[in-house]
């Protein structure tokens, strides 16, 4: 489990892994998606390597 930004636990019940394109760099990277559609990186709360913070998501 993990924590959103506001500290509230996700489960995999409250979240959805999918795949998303960093919107600088291009990086396609493995992601959360919780129920209000926020995408987070696994594994990171930074961001992307490059430092964006912005993603979309892959069909």
């Amino acid at each position: 489990m993990c924590s959103d930004e506001k500290g509230v636990m996700m489960t995999d019940t409250t979240r959805k892994r999918a795949a998303a394109r960093c919107e600088d760099c291009g990086r396609a990277l493995a992601v959360w998606v919780t129920p209000d559609q926020k995408i987070a990186p696994i594994g990171s709360v930074s961001g992307c390597p490059c430092g964006e913070t912005s993603f979309r998501l892959l069909n």
